[in-house]
């Protein structure tokens, strides 16, 4: 059985589809998102977006599942507060509504930006220290871990060695799980909110 090459017209659906697919990617958008960085450089970076308090590139290295964990401690005190304080301050929005439709990214940004403005010392032991990475083991093709020694910015402390742990996602290496992520979740759900309703 012999076949001849499809004429413009008779590109099926799937063809089509795929043809379609493969355009988009190599010029719109999506291109931009996709990282190809590999697991080292991914967790090096995320480790200076601590240090310099960067938080839009910092957002970018986080895994989906990290950025919905931080947005999770965000979401009790904005339940927990009936004054409206922790949906401004801490969610940066004027309504739930507003609050609700904004990525986990974008609340995750704006949060460490007031937290960096208003309440310094709760990040006083990811910033104030020094973070160099050791190296990657690999766990499979698409989990990584990153092997850092940790010196806190303090006299007589000890470095420590961490772990975190990045997945290979359709965008690239991302950070999934990290004790720097743990003890941001434990620090934004313990900011202190005002009884008294803003004025």
């Amino acid at each position: 059985m012999t076949t001849s090459a499809p004429s413009r017209r008779g590109l099926g659906p799937p063809a089509l589809a795929a043809a379609l697919l493969a355009a988009f990617a190599a010029t719109g958008p999506a291109r931009a998102q996709v990282d190809p960085s590999p697991a080292d450089t991914v967790a090096a970076e995320y480790l200076r977006g601590f240090q310099a308090a960067v938080w839009d590139g910092l957002a970018q290295r986080l895994h989906p599942d990290a950025l919905a964990y931080l947005r999770l401690a965000i979401d009790i005190q904005v339940d927990a507060d009936t004054t409206g304080w922790a949906l401004s301050n801490l969610g940066g929005a004027a309504t739930r509504a507003e609050y609700d439709e904004r990525d986990d990214a974008r609340i995750f940004i704006d949060v460490m930006g007031w937290t960096q403005d208003h309440a310094r010392g709760l990040l006083s032991s990811l910033v104030s220290r020094e973070a160099e990475l050791i190296g990657i083991v690999a766990e499979s093709d698409d989990v990584a871990h990153a092997v850092y020694r940790v010196r806190t910015i303090a006299y007589g402390a000890e470095p420590v060695v961490q772990v975190a742990t990045l997945v290979l996602t359709d965008r690239g290496w991302k950070v999934r799980e990290s004790p720097e992520i743990r003890t941001l979740h434990t620090a934004l759900r313990g900011v202190p909110v005002p009884r008294d309703p803003p004025r």
